[in-house]
This record gives structure tokens, C-alpha cells and sequence, in this order.
């Protein structure tokens, strides 16, 4: 199969994918729209009515279609451009019908795998964030095409829900292995079942927003009972011990210009995420009689977080430009991660630790001083205590490995 004719000017794009609005004879179409980048908005016009009375409404998209250097980037585009034309027909079936009177045709005809990557886009617009929703729905999308690629959402029951999970169990590879560019780690390996669980949970999440868009009557996934669905593995959730804080303290980090050392530090202080991390300005700290403390909304879950700043955390923020600005200079969270492991290699540290094993560290190191559960569930945001408890059973099988090791070093006889 030939290269296909890449489009390296944002005219070029408009011109090559027909975003114009010239002779177009339909309800819903797409228009592209240049930025000074050189890339191009995708704006979304609704037109109704004729003549005098015609009425056209815009709305934009918040997809972007890049210049195309490569191959890859051209592939991208043509896969945005399609999710978006799907949202397009489906709206453009429905104006048809309803100004010949009948009613709206039933949406049940989406391919599962085009409303998780639609769901994804949706909260990448909404947050930025690469991971969480965005990495789950994508993952999603991936796994319904190998599993049925032809599934509607109005195909899925109870039946088809079993089906998929005894995929997920028994045949569903880990496709990290199949898409990395070094042939040796082109692996067939079946996923974990903490990944079936999310995958799970992400189908089921995906389901209940269909129903509340009106795309189907009702969630099937709500047939299913708790022994017919995959639980999450317990105790699997990584963390520093108070020691391990300490060898990063004494750490230099001499991995670029980023603030990596005393955010990650000021997670493991406060237990904030790294999503309120990123973000946090001096407006967000006040003080009172009981000291200093930050005052947010939480990214994640849209809720009010309060949290008492101990001064070992105040002593790491750099010097603020102004009061708006985030106090850390941060890249995105995968290099951030990328550079966070070398710092832990330099102090010696044989784990996987992600900025998100900071605010893990925080609960254990708090639980591991006496601090009350109720006072560590607030402190980190848990609006459900059973949450925080999870940190206090993976300290109990820490216990309970601690004393197997004992009888390892001092055998009974």
C-alpha cells in the first residue's frame, strides 16, 4: 500500500479533508477552521430551516487536526476525522426526520468501539489528562474491536457482557507489549486482573452514559452480579516507606530543569494528586490559628479538599511569579514519570514509582504513625472510608510479611 499525500499547511487540510462550507447540501457537516499553529479546528454547524428562515448554529468540536509530518500523524487525523463524521451522520439522520415529522431514529447503531474513543476524546477536552478516563476508554476501544469490532451498542445484553468478560479473562493481551517498536518485548501476554477489573468498570461507565444520552433504554451491566464480574486484586498498590522518603531527601535530582524533586516531595507531605499538584497557586493557600493550609476544588473528583500543610512541604515551594501561576513547573505527566524513576534509581530504590505512589506513600507513612483512618480519609479526599482502608490492609500483609521473614532468617528447630 502506497504513502498517502501528506497535508502540511492548514489550507492544504481544509482543501484535502473538504472541511469548507461550500456546496454542502447536508443538515450537520464539518468545517475546518486554521490556527495560527498552522493546525486546524474542527467546528461542528447545524443548519435547519430554509430560505429567510434558515437558521445555522456552530460548535466546536475541541478536535484538532495537526500538520501531517509523518505518516503516523496523517493516520491520526483521518482516524479524528472519522469518530467526528459518525456524530455527524447520527445528528444530520436525526434533523432529517424530525422536519419530515418523523421521529428520531434510535442511536443504538454506534459501534461500541467509536463511543468509548468519542468518550475519550471527551475527557481529554474536558481535563487534558492522558491518563485515568482518556487511557481506559481508549484501552476499551481497543479490546471491543479485537474482541467483536462490529458490536453496536444496541447489540450489547447480558449475554454479550458475559461473553466479553470471559475474553478479558482468557484471551485479552496486554497490547502495551504488541505496540512497542523493539521486536524482543512483541510479547503474548494476557492482562492482569486488575486491568479486567478496570476494563470492566470502564465498559460498565461507558454504558451508563449511553443510557443517560438516550442512545439505549438501559445498562445490561446491571444484570450482572459480583461473582460474574472480575474484583480487583488487593494490596497491588505501590508506595515509599519512611525510610525510602528519606533516601530521595538526600537524593540529588540531575534530571533536567523540571520541579520534579520538590513537588513529588510535597505529594508525599499532603497526599495531593497529581492533577491538584500541577495546579496549585498561592491563592489556593491560606492560613489560620491552626497554621497554613490549601483550599481547592479537586480536579478528579469535583469535590472541596482542605488540607493542613506541614512546614517540611512549605519549605519546598520555589518562589512564586505571581499569586496566580502553579507554584510547580511540571512537564506532562508521562515525562514527569520518566524522570521521576531516574531520581529513584539514583537513590537506590528497586520499585516502580509513579507521581501517583506519592499520595499511596502519604496514607502508609500516616496509617504506619498511628494517624486515625478518619483522619487520613480526609486528608486525602476519601469520600468513602473503605477507600482508605485499602492502604491499612496492604500495611497488615507488609506486617505479615515482615514476620515470615523472620522465620526465614531464624528458623525454628
Amino acid at each position: 500500500m502506497g504513502k498517502k499525500k501528506l497535508y502540511k499547511t492548514a489550507d492544504e487540510i481544509i482543501a484535502g479533508y473538504s472541511l469548507t462550507s461550500s456546496k454542502v447540501h447536508r443538515k450537520v457537516y464539518l468545517v475546518g477552521r486554521p490556527l495560527k499553529t498552522g493546525n486546524v479546528s474542527l467546528v461542528r454547524y447545524h443548519s435547519s430551516g430554509s430560505g429567510k428562515f434558515r437558521v445555522r448554529e456552530r460548535e466546536t468540536t475541541g478536535v484538532i487536526l495537526c500538520i501531517e509530518k509523518d505518516q503516523s500523524v496523517k493516520l491520526e487525523n483521518q482516524e479524528k476525522l472519522r469518530l467526528q463524521q459518525v456524530v455527524c451522520d447520527t445528528l444530520n439522520a436525526d434533523l432529517e426526520r424530525e422536519e419530515a415529522d418523523f421521529k428520531p431514529l434510535p442511536k443504538t447503531k454506534v459501534l461500541l468501539s467509536d463511543y468509548a474513543k468519542e468518550l475519550a476524546e471527551r475527557s481529554l477536552k474536558e481535563t487534558g489528562n492522558r491518563h485515568s478516563t482518556y487511557s481506559s476508554m481508549n484501552s476499551l476501544a481497543q479490546h471491543a474491536e479485537l474482541f467483536r469490532p462490529h458490536s453496536q451498542l444496541g447489540d450489547i445484553d447480558k449475554k454479550w457482557c458475559l461473553l466479553f468478560i470471559d475474553y478479558l479473562k482468557h484471551k485479552a493481551l496486554n497490547l502495551n507489549f504488541q505496540r512497542s517498536k523493539d521486536p524482543n518485548k512483541r510479547k503474548e501476554v494476557l492482562i492482569g486482573q486488575n486491568s479486567q477489573n478496570r476494563l470492566i468498570a470502564t465498559l460498565n461507565n461507558a454504558l451508563n452514559t449511553a443510557v443517560r444520552e438516550s442512545l439505549i433504554a438501559h445498562n445490561p451491566m446491571n444484570e450482572l452480579n459480583s461473582k460474574e464480574k472480575v474484583p480487583a486484586k488487593k494490596g497491588t498498590r505501590e508506595f515509599l516507606s519512611h525510610k525510602e522518603i528519606n533516601m530521595l531527601i538526600n537524593t540529588p535530582f540531575t534530571h533536567g530543569k523540571y520541579d520534579i524533586k520538590p513537588s513529588f516531595l510535597f505529594s508525599c507531605y499532603t497526599g495531593l494528586r497529581w492533577s491538584d499538584l500541577k495546579a496549585i497557586t498561592r491563592n489556593d493557600i491560606h492560613s489560620d490559628a491552626n497554621g497554613k493550609y490549601i483550599d481547592i476544588i479537586m480536579v478528579k473528583t469535583k469535590q472541596h479538599l482542605k488540607v493542613y500543610v506541614p512546614q517540611v512541604a512549605l519549605n519546598l515551594l520555589p518562589h512564586a511569579v505571581d499569586n496566580n501561576t502553579p507554584l510547580f513547573c511540571l512537564p506532562k505527566n508521562d515525562y514527569a514519570n520518566e524522570r521521576l524513576a531516574l531520581w529513584i534509581k539514583d537513590a537506590g530504590i528497586k520499585k516502580k514509582i509513579t507521581y501517583h505512589c506519592a499520595r499511596h506513600s502519604n496514607a502508609t507513612v500516616l496509617l504506619s504513625s498511628g494517624i486515625p483512618i478518619a483522619v487520613v480519609a480526609k486528608q486525602l479526599g476519601h469520600l468513602k472510608i473503605q477507600t482508605t482502608e485499602i492502604y491499612a490492609k496492604i500495611m497488615d500483609e507488609a506486617q505479615v510479611g515482615a514476620a515470615n521473614k523472620m522465620d526465614e532468617l531464624f528458623k525454628w528447630t
